[in-house]
């Protein structure tokens, strides 16, 4: 089948852009390359992305490479993109779509989100008021727990939007966390702080992370493998330290008894 080397250049690079974006595996993002390729009889595909880019060369006729190198600067999860990318994959290997059509649906998908942010927040802090509520605390955690989901989700997304390490969001959302469960169990009088934080921290670690080092590793895929281990573990450690900070500034000026 004849194709566009520049149509298909342009849907194989956003489809593995979108899926490294978005939580997705290294192999994966490789595999999806291959699988978008295979249909117009590629002669040559080489494929091989890491967590922070992505490098493939193909030839149509196999005689001229055409190459491609791909920063990937900004991650976050959302497993919705990833299947949405899947989906317009298997729709080109069964030639049921145009690689025209499919490179504007991969473009729609890259630049949606928008319309849910509010149920992304909402889900966010209905998440760590039933961690709260699971760890033992009771309906007054439970509220705070809430209303703190949904400010770290507000923070963490303005964290996004201005491409800032994920560092920075995970010290500044574990000290946020700490911060609120502190002063309302304080000023109060009754409650937790314990649950609230631990409520509110637990949506925030990096289990997609840490899954996916280990697959990648198992799979071969070593610097994949230790990149995502890493990342995962400054991500704990950074929120980690953020919730310690607060805690223990509050037990030197005497905010919360040892």
């Amino acid at each position: 089948m004849k194709v566009s080397t520049n149509t298909l250049l342009k849907v194989i690079k956003l489809s593995a852009q979108i899926i490294l974006e978005n939580g997705g595996e290294t192999y994966r993002s490789e595999e999806t390359i291959k699988f978008i390729c295979k249909p117009y009889n590629v002669k040559e595909i080489e494929a091989i992305a890491t967590p922070t880019g992505f490098y493939l060369t193909i030839s149509t006729d196999g005689e001229y490479n055409n190459t491609i190198v791909k920063r990937i600067k900004k991650r976050t999860i959302n497993l919705q993109k990833i299947n949405d990318v899947n989906n317009i994959s298997r729709q080109i290997a069964s030639n049921s779509i145009t690689l025209n059509d499919a490179l504007t649906q991969l473009k729609k998908i890259q630049n949606g989100g928008s319309t849910q942010y509010k149920y992304s927040l909402f889900y966010g802090g209905l998440s760590s008021a039933f961690f709260a509520a699971l760890f033992g605390g009771g309906l007054f955690e439970f509220v705070i727990a809430l209303l703190t989901g949904i400010l770290v989700s507000i923070i963490s997304r303005g964290f996004e939007n201005i491409n800032s390490y994920q560092f920075f969001s995970s010290i500044i959302s574990g000290a946020v966390i700490s911060l609120t469960a502190v002063i309302a169990t304080t000023l109060s009088g009754i409650g937790n702080y314990n649950y609230i934080i631990v409520g509110g921290i637990m949506p925030l670690l990096p289990g997609l992370a840490m899954t996916n080092a280990i697959r990648d590793t198992i799979r071969g895929d070593l610097i994949s493998g230790i990149a995502r281990a890493t990342e995962a573990l400054l991500v704990a450690s950074s929120l980690a330290a953020g919730a310690g900070a607060i805690i223990y500034t509050s037990h030197s000026i005497g905010l919360l008894g040892v």
